[in-house]
């Protein structure tokens, strides 16, 4: 007895000649066989060649009789499944596009091999993350197991890499015909939940939409974005909200590619929006940082590491790359009041910056009253440079007698688009000779030259970010929301869409950081025991402090949601 298990994929030639039907067949005595039986289609043949360039193939498969089970296939399609066949792409531009007939093999150095290649990036997060996954422990086998991972059945991240995975089988077994891999992919998701399987498509036009813009084929770009904007919302679920942003964020890359006029000034504006907001005490930052656990323990962590290295210090001069809100620096006073035995005496924080110089002030004055509430020695030097070329040691006023320690807090990063002014950000700073450099910054690579890459990278990243963001701020609607619109859209705006010295949100993993400190003889230390004790104590206050992962990579902590790294932590010394 013969049953239909699946459409085989059909290249856009093969659709021309005949339709290929995978069956299974019974054995009653032996195990199923798979047998492929080819089928010539006379009326889809003579239909084919009726059809107008404004028909598409899908609607003659849908209309073909002789199709065995199609509307079986069909029948758990939502509304997702009509956007391919809403696309209208001519079957005249398509075969002229492919030059008539392909050959089976693909060109490795044309724009399909290379961007199929870049999605090999699902594979790398798949055994990455089982490196990740699991009970993690740190230091010596006899101390205690800190944490261990949640299983995340129906995250974000399980639904990117499920759609990932099956968009590059299908696409690869179809000989890159979207249409006809659209079609697998639904058939196959079909006996999935219905709001996962809605998702994982969302996903796979999203993946369809890269395809074309990395491709430069721009007009069928649009048209899967429209399908995506049809379909995703800012206020779905954080697949669709996820989808939403990375929808826009082609469109800008479209538009910048064509010289669309509203994209001119548009990052210029993006980067300056996003700084003022990080350095005034915006009460959506100041919620979610209350509200994720991953944000509270890199602070808490790194400024325990300071604790510990001060311990026998007088005078402690802090010079901050980027002080933003300055809520570390509360943590940081707070510790040195409660230390009776410390021999501590003054504490003076030089925050550095290149804008939004009142912004920074008021940040400084909070923590000066703070500071005398709790009668801790406190003062503060704001250095402020139009370019930080114009950086010299003698504006960061620093004294024989103090014990100099450089924080860098997310910062380094919007410099990875001028690395000589952070080559000699660095060398200045080595000259005023600091004792210890703690450095927190993105564990993700969104700074690949080649887009597609870099789409995939970022796609995880934020996928792992709204993930949180649902689950910790539930009760917060307002300012989950305003979060994701008006710095996470920004970040995948600039990621995704800018080229150069615009992409200003560019972040790397921690190993890359490693090989540049190396070459201003940097070594990294140990960041101690205690600071992983208190980001453990931290997780234990947060309702979904399970979800937050984190491990030790060398001397460095790691923090993640769930199966996604997200941070670093770090802490070196000048040699």
């Amino acid at each position: 007895m013969y049953t239909i298990s699946y459409i085989l994929s059909l290249s856009r030639e093969s659709v021309l000649l005949n339709l290929v039907v995978y069956v299974i067949v019974q054995n009653q005595e032996r195990e199923n066989h798979l047998e492929i039986v080819f089928a010539q289609y006379p009326t889809f043949m003579a239909q084919r060649n009726s059809m107008s360039d404004n028909e598409n193939v899908s609607s003659v498969l849908q209309n073909e009789p002789h199709l065995p089970n199609s509307k079986e296939v069909s029948t758990s399609f939502d509304d997702a499944d009509s956007c391919i066949d809403s696309l209208q792409f001519k079957l005249s531009d398509e075969i002229r596009m492919t030059g008539g007939i392909r050959p089976n093999t693909v060109d490795v150095g044309s724009n399909e091999a290379k961007f199929h290649e870049s999605f090999r990036l699902f594979t790398d997060h798949s055994s990455r993350i089982r490196r990740f996954n699991g009970t993690l422990m740190f230091g010596t086998s006899n101390e205690e197991q800190l944490i261990k991972m949640v299983d995340p059945k129906l995250s974000t991240y399980a639904i990117i890499r499920l759609a990932g995975e099956k968009f590059i089988q299908f696409m690869e077994s179809c000989d890159g015909d979207l249409l006809m891999a659209g079609y697998l992919f639904s058939y196959q998701f079909s006996s999935l939940n219905k709001e996962v399987a809605r998702d994982a498509k969302l996903i796979f036009y999203l993946l369809a939409s890269a395809e074309k813009v990395g491709q430069k084929q721009f007009d069928h770009a649009r048209k899967l974005l429209d399908c995506c904007d049809e379909l995703s919302s800012s206020e779905g679920d954080p697949v669709q909200r996820l989808v939403f942003y990375f929808s826009k964020a082609l469109n800008e890359r479209i538009d910048q590619e064509t010289m669309n006029p509203k994209s001119l000034n548009f990052w210029k504006k993006q980067l300056l929006d996003v700084e003022e907001e990080m350095i005034s005490m915006d009460p959506t930052f100041v919620a979610v940082c209350k509200a994720l656990p991953a944000g509270l323990m890199i602070q808490l962590a790194g400024i325990q590491v300071i604790v510990e290295h001060v311990t026998e210090k007088r005078k402690i001069h802090i010079i901050d790359l980027s002080i933003k809100g300055g809520q570390h620096h509360w943590m940081l006073i707070h510790a040195l009041s409660m230390e009776s035995d410390y021999h501590f005496k003054h504490l003076k924080i030089t925050a550095i910056g290149t804008t939004s110089k009142s912004k920074i002030e008021e940040t400084c004055n909070r923590l000066r009253s703070f500071a005398r509430s709790l009668n801790v020695g406190f003062s503060f030097n704001v250095v402020m440079v139009e370019d930080i070329l114009n950086l010299e040691e003698a504006l960061l006023c620093v004294d024989s007698d103090e014990t100099v320690i450089i924080y860098s807090s997310f910062f380094l990063r919007s410099m990875l688009a001028k690395p000589d002014r952070l080559e000699y950000l660095f060398t200045v700073l080595r000259n005023a000779k600091p004792s210890l450099v703690i450095v927190a910054e993105v564990e993700a690579n969104l700074n690949s030259p080649v887009f597609v890459s870099r789409f995939i990278e970022a796609l995880f990243f934020y996928g792992a970010q709204f993930d949180s963001l649902e689950d910790c701020m539930k009760n917060d609607e307002s300012n989950r929301s305003n979060m994701e619109s008006s710095y996470f859209s920004k970040g995948i705006d600039n990621v995704i869409s800018a080229e150069g010295e615009q992409r200003t949100f560019s972040k790397v993993k921690v190993e890359v950081w490693r090989s540049f400190f190396d070459r201003f003889g940097m070594v990294e230390t140990s960041l101690g025991v205690a600071s992983l004790y208190h980001a453990n104590l931290v997780l234990k206050d947060f309702p979904f402090g399970s979800a937050c992962t984190f491990k030790r990579d060398g001397e460095c902590l790691i923090l993640g949601w769930k199966e996604t790294p997200l941070y670093s932590l770090s802490a070196w010394k000048f040699i």
